[in-house]
């Protein structure tokens, strides 16, 4: 069963998907920046059989409101992982396991670190835990960009760091569905969701991380490295990292086989009911 809603939280309206037998073992999916809840179509396909899915428009992104961020123009990383445990109450989810994907990854730490009675298991992908003092002047640009030029400014720089050049040569419909993600995305939120990923800096909170967790990058992500990926393992014990070959950043859509193959049996070993 399939059901999407719009639900108030926080004074906002949220698009929510909740699918999949009513009962079984909860999964909650949060998508990438500058995407929508259908980035997870592929996943929630294999998914639905044996768990009930909820995915989300997180705040900002797709049919959910976008609220330009207050001063000082960044939505916190606090609310942002209450909003995930908001909508969990929605759906009267009480306990999931969590799949999150770059600024979903960020969150997900922030759930294992403020929420982590709520989850039984995180999966944190394509995600670091830190940005460097260096690299924060590249969110700074890229809002200003998105405010002089609009979000079709960002889709040309961002499919360059989504998608290994292999698949942005052979994949030309995967590339626009990204195209239209980026270019529907509300300007306001993707504003104040990269104020928040410019002053991310949790690298020193991940050892209170006590979730299972598994970690996944795609070996040619240039956004987040793999060696962002081996400090959130090294970081959170009893952590599992697994390299996907030959992908990038968006590494679930661009071989939705190898990982599934990679997440199914941990959410086998950890969700529950």
């Amino acid at each position: 069963m399939s059901n999407t809603t719009r639900v108030q939280r926080d004074g906002l309206a949220f698009n929510i998907r909740v699918e999949g037998p009513a009962g079984a073992p909860a999964v909650v999916l949060h998508h990438p920046l500058a995407t929508n809840l259908s980035y997870w179509d592929e996943f929630t396909a294999a998914l639905v059989p044996q768990y009930r899915v909820l995915r989300f428009d997180a705040r900002g992104h797709g049919a959910t409101d976008a609220p330009p961020a207050a001063p000082p123009g960044r939505y916190a990383f606090e609310t942002l992982a209450a909003d995930v445990v908001g909508l969990m109450d929605h759906a009267n989810i009480n306990r999931a396991a969590f799949v999150g994907l770059s600024m979903g990854g960020m969150v997900g730490q922030h759930l294992g670190l403020l929420h982590a009675d709520r989850f039984n298991s995180l999966a944190i992908v394509s995600a670091t835990s830190r940005i460097p003092d260096e690299a924060r002047s590249l969110w700074v640009d890229r809002v200003a960009v998105a405010r002089e030029k609009g979000m079709t400014s960002q889709v040309m720089p961002a499919l360059a760091r989504w998608v290994a050049d292999t698949t942005r040569m052979s994949n030309p419909a995967l590339l626009a569905r990204f195209t239209r993600m980026i270019e529907t995305t509300p300007l306001e939120g993707y504003a104040g969701w990269c104020g928040a990923i410019e002053r991310l800096d949790i690298t020193d909170r991940l050892p209170a991380i006590k979730l299972p967790t598994l970690v996944v990058v795609g070996e040619k992500d240039p956004a987040t490295p793999v060696a962002a990926s081996e400090v959130i393992h090294r970081g959170i014990p009893g952590s599992e990292l697994v390299v996907l070959k030959g992908v990038s950043h968006m590494l679930s859509a661009e071989d939705p086989s190898a990982f599934h193959a990679a997440m199914l049996p941990f959410l086998a070993r950890h969700a529950r009911a």
